[in-house]
């Protein structure tokens, strides 16, 4: 049986999630060369580009509009396998799920902004690559720990955690908790990439890892990152 500890204590984001299980594989390089393919196949004519110029801050925000059902739609047309796309689209269902309750909208009217960009997209695959890949039994997840206070986004000034997070949490069995830490350590790709591939909240298995990967993400918020281990027994 395979298993998967990911220790949280410093945060979870998307990108230390991808990073951490693609170091878990036994050729990292032959993972990462297989993403790299697989943004080639996510195309940009789906994207929807325009420029507001917000009151709360002095630069001006591209932003980025693709639709739920484009996002799907994507994801089913690349040539990966029926296993990648099904975890993708899970992780993607939870993101969606997320975001509708935030905003009241119904998921057919629903459309993504950072999280829909091409490669928010291939960073989601990815990760569904790399599970698949280490076909894994089992992701177990440590209590998933943020921070408090505020965050600064282009939307405004947040609590933490953030509306989509929290819309997470409130649907999910997941164990969390906030540290002294000042600002935000869970971002919502991050949580919907450990809730949609099935993770469950529990204690590191007994043993010693086959293999140990550590993955810190675009904000740095303690001396290590999100650390990643490989059990087979």
């Amino acid at each position: 049986m395979k298993r998967i500890y990911l220790n949280c204590e410093n945060g979870i984001s998307g990108d230390m999630v991808l990073n951490a299980l693609i170091d878990l594989n036994e050729d990292p390089q032959a993972v990462r060369s297989e993403i790299h393919r697989i943004s080639h196949l996510i195309g940009a004519p789906h994207e929807h580009h325009h420029e507001h110029n917000h009151d709360h801050d002095e630069h001006v925000h591209e932003h980025f509009h693709r639709s739920y059902s484009d996002v799907k739609n994507i994801i089913d047309s690349l040539d990966v396998s029926s296993d990648v796309k099904a975890v993708a689209q899970q992780i993607y269902a939870v993101v969606a799920k997320a975001e509708s309750t935030v905003h009241g909208d119904s998921l057919d009217e629903l459309h993504f902004h950072e999280v829909g960009r091409d490669q928010a997209i291939a960073n989601v695959v990815g990760v569904a690559v790399c599970l698949n890949e280490l076909k894994t039994d089992e992701v177990i997840v440590s209590d998933i720990c943020d921070g408090h206070g505020t965050v600064k986004c282009a939307h405004g000034v947040l609590n933490v955690p953030v509306p989509a997070v929290k819309a997470m949490l409130d649907d999910c069995d997941l164990t969390y908790r906030q540290t002294e830490h000042e600002g935000e350590m869970v971002t919502p790709s991050g949580l919907a990439m450990v809730i949609g591939c099935g993770a469950v909240t529990g204690d590191k298995p007994e043993g010693i890892p086959v293999r140990t990967a550590e993955a810190f993400g675009g904000r740095r918020t303690g001396e290590h990152g999100l650390i990643a281990e490989l059990y087979i027994d």
